[in-house]
């Protein structure tokens, strides 16, 4: 039976984290903000918790570095960013820490040069698919969780992070793009599950409303139930709100009502992902 402080006080224990991988194979469907904000609250809970940002766009490093500008006076730059790492074949010293429990590896636009840097540096597909494991593990057991947010269109960064990740989250937004997304996503996972005997699992399906009320948005649900499976889709549903959107621009915020009514959201969503994880780990 699940008891979220027996649970945490585990998950605490652990020798290495919990490897999650959020994604889906659209962008623009709330991947990086469902996780950026997953991450937020767990390290409220004092889960000590590590974001890779693996997409070249950078969206989860610049919430997070806006975030940790809202936590402290100290002015920040980052002097490395994981496409360094990769190239110094070392990310020890890369994590940033954003606020209490809270680290990340940071992106930039020169991560787009990373399929490129595996095909220059590896000789088969097994090196290709697994080139960032050996740089990922040493950060695993400084971590309780750790969170891999990957780009759209890239099967050698989604292949790396399917092989470092015990789970992985989908971002559905309720659009016809963003469906095909997810079932092209899932069967770039499950090409690269079955092909290494991979123990990874998909932990589940956070719906995101494009409009509220919206018939589309009732159809793309009503075809992710059929698709999918009830019980693969969180029960949470994270509707359209502008002040999401905000903390893109201003980083991750608790200052009005407008603020906390985003993170009681999100609070629930992390309870549910919580008992998620339970239920695959000790169930």
């Amino acid at each position: 039976m699940y008891n979220k402080k027996k649970f945490l006080e585990n998950l605490k224990n652990r020798d290495k984290a919990v490897t999650i991988t959020i994604g889906n194979q659209k962008g623009g469907v709330g991947k990086t903000t469902n996780g950026t904000m997953i991450c937020y609250t767990l390290a409220k809970m004092g889960v000590k918790t590590l974001v890779i940002d693996l997409d070249p766009q950078a969206n989860a490093t610049k919430a997070l570095l806006l975030t940790k500008s809202n936590h402290s006076d100290e002015i920040f730059t980052v002097n490395k960013t994981i496409m360094a790492g990769v190239q110094d074949d070392d990310l020890t010293d890369l994590p940033v820490n954003i606020m209490p429990d809270l680290d990340l590896l940071p992106s930039y636009s020169d991560f787009k040069g990373f399929t490129k840097f595996l095909y220059r540096h590896t000789q088969t597909d097994y090196e290709v698919d697994h080139y960032l494991e050996h740089l990922i593990k040493p950060l695993k057991s400084n971590y309780d969780v750790i969170f891999i947010d990957i780009p759209p269109f890239s099967i050698e960064t989604t292949n790396n992070a399917a092989i470092l990740s015990d789970y992985v989250l989908i971002s559905l937004q309720t659009q016809e793009r963003s469906m095909t997304g997810a079932e092209d996503f899932l069967k770039t996972l499950s090409n690269v599950i079955e092909k290494y005997n991979l123990d990874t699992d998909i932990l589940g399906i956070i719906e995101v409303l494009q409009k509220k009320q919206g018939s589309v948005d009732k159809y793309i649900m009503d075809q992710a139930l059929k698709e999918f499976g009830k019980e693969n889709i969180f029960e949470t549903v994270i509707p359209q709100m502008e002040r999401l959107k905000r903390f893109d621009v201003n980083g991750i915020e608790e200052i009005d009502f407008f603020d906390k009514q985003v993170i009681g959201l999100y609070y629930n969503l992390t309870e549910e992902f919580l008992k998620r994880l339970h239920h695959y780990l000790y169930e």
